[in-house]
């Protein structure tokens, strides 16, 4: 994974301390942070995917709400619908 993740000029140290620190807001325990709605345990899969995204100033785009929680304070969210993007590649 190290290899890997060197590609991207991250290092895995600081991938894990942004899916710790994603991982305590989400569960309403970040000590800088104030979740403003119910805690909410997130996949795994989710916490890497928004880990990454929020280390590397990436758009997170989504047809699910999972997210949405993070959207303020460390990713930038773009939801849509299925149907808005199957008419999107469809034109």
């Amino acid at each position: 994974m190290d290899e890997i993740i060197s590609k991207f000029n991250i290092h895995s140290e600081s991938l894990l301390e942004r899916y710790v620190e994603i991982d305590a807001f989400s569960q309403g325990k970040h000590p800088n942070f104030t979740l403003e709605v119910t805690s909410r345990n997130m996949g795994k899969h989710d916490l890497w995917i928004s880990a990454t995204a929020s280390l590397l100033g990436l758009n997170l785009v989504t047809t699910d709400a999972d997210f949405d929680h993070l959207a303020h304070d460390f990713v930038q969210l773009h939801k849509f619908t299925p149907q808005e993007l199957i008419l999107k590649n469809n034109l």
